[in-house]
């Protein structure tokens, strides 16, 4: 696949054991997922677990707005009110665990309480 470093993915993961049945199936999966938007970062990312590497697409301005308006511009972490440009679109599920990127899994959280949510 054009744009993948294999010689820095072998240097890196050359020592390490992986289930290669285990991987392909992952990376099937991810072929298929939409909201992959970088498919040469499905082999990186299968390997480190990094989710950067996939540039998964973020939610569109109408996302966004449905979920900001359904919540009444509420944070629904700390429950306080805030301007739709004071907040941010997160994944109800996160992708990592199989969560898509559409309207009805998107919230709104006020920047602070996204950023301090990150990862976790």
């Amino acid at each position: 696949m054009k744009g993948v470093d294999w010689g820095g993915l072998y240097k890196q993961f050359k020592d390490k054991e992986f289930d290669t049945n285990k991987l392909e199936k992952r990376v099937v999966k991810l072929m298929q997922d939409d909201d992959v938007e970088r498919k040469s970062g499905i082999y990186p990312y299968v390997l480190d677990g990094d989710e950067s590497h996939l540039n998964i697409r973020a939610f569109s301005d109408n996302m966004k707005r449905e979920a900001y308006e359904r919540q009444q511009g509420v944070c629904v972490k700390c429950g306080k009110k805030f301007e739709l440009q004071e907040m941010e679109g997160d994944h109800i599920k996160p992708w990592r665990e199989g969560g898509k990127t559409n309207a009805a899994n998107c919230q709104m959280l006020c920047k602070n309480d996204n950023r301090m949510k990150a990862g976790k």
